[in-house]
């Protein structure tokens, strides 16, 4: 049957058309369950003192005079992660992003310069971060499309979705999750960027990728949880890896082949609970022996009336110095583990320049320990926080060092030493629950860098001095 719409000209029959069809859609979504979820998080970060180098001063450790100070820049981040339940076997899941949690600030959209911990979707105000189906099977539960990854503290796969998540991982994979019992078996293929020549060079073909495979076993009567990790993580030649062996400005590109083994567990016991990852990696870096170690332990307990004790440590192993290609073993948290508010969480050589991620700052050639108190109370939450850290790897005077920002050798000065101090710092958080979902936070940290960062690689050296910073926020979860 045909309607005759009188319309006065073709966009009004477009528009009119484009309602009917608006029209049958929505009668026909009513057959469909709509789940919606997700946050909203404004905040404002002020950081006072970051910079530790005269206008002269380059390379090393040098965060250049020309930042203003204080850093002022605000957040403003919304998701929403909608649900459709097609029937019981099929739903479709994503999440949308508005602005990005590290990039979006107020009046730009800075892009982001996260690699292989992430696909990024483009530097559009709204983004997808995950959408995918998920479909129950027999056999287990098959995903196939934009996924979250995550696994354990978070030290290789991380998109837990805490106040400080700003790079969560993710990537464009297929993965069926089998259970047996306690256990729980899944094979992933997972790709996070894709460069195609278009040629018939396929040397020129290159992307990122992991072939992985994770077991894991919970026993909730024992409250015991232990996982295993395989990956094998593969980059082609002009993927945009920087080559960790070159000298100099980060201009040329690697490869890598190499396998990760990543053990987990967790153990509650009483008010105690301990949890601990260790991911071994080796293989090939830029044709290059790649061996490597890290380590991570969070231990609590919950001595009642509102106090929580929280011990946190880790280790990242650094690359050694060298006049020479050798083997690289310099190990890099996921930027989303951030142990403090200062130390390890701002990229402060990023806001001193105006570009990339404020927020991408991963822990590497380190070995750090916190110690927290909690209190809650009522709708209030207190946290102190005392954070201290050492290099493993520092500058001899005689090898070229590795800068861990650069991600490159830089040429020794002779007799130029560098000690291992990373230094400390004291952080405040301050929390009131306005209602179920929304929530007002104060953090302040102070933060006393180490002689670590007085390398320059110049005849004069940086001027380590206290960083302050506070951070106010307001997130609304629904």
């Amino acid at each position: 049957m045909s309607i005759a719409i009188p319309c006065a000209n073709r966009v009004s029959r477009v528009l009119v058309s484009s309602a009917l069809t608006v029209g049958f859609l929505s009668l026909n979504a009513q057959a469909l369950d709509l789940d919606w979820q997700g946050g909203f998080r404004a905040e404002t970060n002020t950081i006072f003192g970051y910079s530790n180098a005269d206008a002269s001063a380059t390379g090393g450790y040098s965060i250049p005079l020309k930042a203003d100070t204080p850093a002022n820049f605000q957040n403003l981040f919304l998701n929403l992660k909608p649900r459709v339940l097609v029937n019981d076997n099929v739903s479709i899941q994503s999440e949308l992003w508005f602005n990005a949690p590290d990039t979006g600030l107020f009046g730009s959209n800075v892009p982001s310069n996260a690699t292989y911990h992430s696909t990024n979707t483009g530097n559009a105000l709204l983004s997808a971060r995950t959408f995918f189906s998920e479909i129950a099977t027999d056999f287990g539960t098959f995903r196939v499309g934009r996924i979250p990854l995550q696994y354990g503290l978070g030290l290789v796969w991380n998109s837990d979705s805490g106040r400080r998540t700003r790079l969560p991982s993710n990537g464009d994979a297929m993965t069926l999750t089998t259970k047996l019992g306690a256990f729980k078996f899944s094979p992933f293929f997972v790709k996070y960027q894709q460069q195609i020549s278009g040629g018939a060079n396929p040397a020129l073909n290159s992307g990122l990728t992991d072939y992985a495979l994770m077991l894991t076993y919970a026993n909730e009567d024992e409250q015991l949880d232990v996982g295993l990790l395989f990956l094998r993580r593969l980059a082609g030649q002009n993927a945009g890896v920087v080559d960790p062996f070159a000298v100099g400005a980060p201009t040329s590109t690697a490869g890598f082949a190499y396998n990760l083994w990543d053990f987990y567990a967790k153990k509650k016991s009483g008010i105690f609970t301990f949890a601990a990852e260790v991911p071994i990696a080796n293989g090939l870096v830029a044709s290059q022996t790649y061996s490597t170690v890290a380590g991570a332990v969070k231990a609590g307990a919950d001595l009642g009336s509102g106090w929580n004790l929280k011990l946190n440590a880790g280790s990242a192993n650094g690359q050694v110095n060298s006049n020479g290609p050798t083997k690289f073993s310099a190990f890099y948290f996921h930027p989303d583990y951030r142990p403090g508010l200062l130390m390890f969480n701002y990229n402060y050589l990023n806001i001193a320049n105006g570009g990339g991620s404020f927020f991408n700052n991963p822990i590497t050639n380190a070995r750090f320990f916190s110690l927290a108190g909690e209190y809650a109370t009522g709708k209030f939450s207190h946290e102190l926080l005392g954070l201290f850290a050492i290099a493993d790897q520092s500058a001899d005077g005689v090898n070229n060092y590795f800068n861990s920002w650069t991600g490159q050798y830089e040429t020794a000065i002779a007799g130029k030493t560098q000690e291992k101090a990373l230094g400390f710092e004291i952080d405040y958080s301050l929390g009131y629950d306005w209602d179920e979902y929304t929530r007002f936070g104060i953090d302040t940290g102070l933060y006393f860098p180490g002689a670590f960062y007085q390398l320059s690689n110049s005849a004069t050296a940086n001027t380590t001095r206290a960083v302050f910073g506070t951070q106010f926020s307001m997130i609304v979860k629904f």
